[in-house]
Order: C-alpha cells, then structure tokens, then sequence
C-alpha cells in the first residue's frame, strides 16, 4: 500500500506535480486504490513549504514566511482541497434542503460563503504557523507543517471511507471508494507522520491536544455532512482535509 509507485499515483490524484505516465499504465484503477498512500504524498506537497518556511524565515518575519508557505503548497495542489472548501461552504451556507445544497455544490461558481471559507482557511493556518515560528522556531514550523498536511490527508481518507456517497455519479464515485484496510493503513500513516514531526518540536501535551481536536474537527465535519447532504461528495473530501490542517496547526500554535 504504501509502494513507490502507489504514492506516485497520490500525487498525481492530490497535485498539480509532474508525474510521468508510466505510473498510471493500469486502465481503469481508480484514485481510491492509493489512499493508503495519501498521508505520504501530503509530506512531499508539504515539503517545498517547509523549505520556504526555513529559508524565507531566517531571512524575514515568520508572517511573511508563512504566508509564502502555504501559498506553496496552494500552488502544487491546484487549490485543489480549498475549491472543495469554498464549494461545501456554499452549499451547507445557501441550500434549505439536500438537494439544493448538492445542486449548489455543483455549480463552479463561487459565493459568500465559500469566500470566507477560502479567506479563513488561510488566515488561520497562516497566522498559526507563524505563531508557531516566532514560539518555537521556524525549524518547529515547518516540521509541524509536515505533520499537519500528512494527518490531514489521513483525515480525508477516513472521512471518504466512513460516509457513504451523497450524489451517484459524481466525481468522488468516479474516483471509488477506499477499503477499510486503505483507511487504517492511511491513518497508521498519518500517525507516524504525526509522531515524527509533531511530537518531536511541539512535545507529546501539546501533540496530544491536537491530535483530539483533529479528531472532533473531522468527526464534527463528518456529523454535519451526514445531516445536511447524506453522505460525503469530492468537496466534502476535500473540504476536510482543509479542517484537519487548520485544527492541528491552530492547536499547535495555542499549546506552544
């Protein structure tokens, strides 16, 4: 599960990053086959940020650093989870019913909800991880960086797994659903991502408090998912990692 060529295939599903072609030569094998190695591709999305964070940190305010961070890794994704963001806001924002909240989800323009949702993603993670750096140091930053976009793709897998599709035919059905052993292999990865690169800078009581709010945020969004459109839809998968990453830098930046 977690195979080179599986955590190619991740990356080439949850970013913008060249892939050559020769990783993709099963027909038909959908995304959801490689979720086990999702939390691994998050570290290497996480990575150029990371490096921006030590770099332009030792250089110029940690605002500054964060800010260019996490603009980074927007750039290798394609805004690809914030669209999901601002999309999911729209639709539990506008809709009175299911239905109308899937219709709105659907449609690719964007609305007031989904603004403010996109502005307070980055607002948070961005004043958290310059927290982060001015409390500890831009080395603990960026190492919590990593942590939070590998867990955060953990938590996007098991919101995928444990809800059930909410629209038939839509692009999170496409791409399939991951087995129950692709979710624990992505959570046991996104644990060790956590101890690695959360425990160590942020110690274990300030891990272990974002680690539980992490866990209520995703639960928390799945909850409302469930309640307001069924199930969950490429959005809400995306959506959800942009929760997790929020909730476990906010928690770090509080704790330290």
């Amino acid at each position: 599960m977690f195979a080179p060529d599986a955590v190619m295939r991740a990356l080439g599903f949850l970013s913008r990053l060249p892939v050559p072609a020769r990783f993709f030569n099963e027909p038909g094998k959908p995304p959801a086959d490689d979720a086990a190695a999702y939390p691994l591709a998050g570290v290497v999305i996480a990575l150029p940020g990371a490096l921006v964070l030590l770099t332009i940190g030792a250089l110029a305010a940690p605002l500054l650093a964060a800010a260019l961070a996490v603009l980074t890794t927007i750039a290798l994704t394609g805004a690809l989870h914030e669209d999901g963001l601002a999309d999911a806001a729209d639709g539990f924002g506008g809709g009175a019913s299911p239905e109308r909240r899937l219709a709105i989800m659907k449609d690719s323009a964007i609305g007031a909800y989904g603004v403010i949702a996109i502005a307070g993603s980055l607002l948070l993670r961005i004043v958290s991880l310059a927290a982060i750096a001015q409390a500890a140091s831009p080395l603990a930053a960026a190492l919590t960086f990593i942590a939070a976009h590998g867990v955060a793709r953990a938590a996007m897998v098991w919101h995928w797994t444990r809800l059930a599709g909410a629209r038939p035919g839509g692009t999170a059905d496409a791409a399939g659903q991951p087995t129950p052993d692709a979710m624990n292999a992505a959570l046991l990865a996104g644990g060790a991502v956590f101890l690695l690169a959360a425990v160590l800078p942020a110690g274990l009581g300030a891990a272990a408090v974002a680690g539980l709010l992490v866990l209520a945020a995703t639960a928390g969004f799945a909850r409302l998912c469930r309640r307001m459109i069924g199930g969950h839809t490429g959005d809400t998968i995306g959506a959800s990692e942009q929760i997790a990453e929020a909730a476990m830098l906010i928690s770090l930046a509080m704790a330290l």
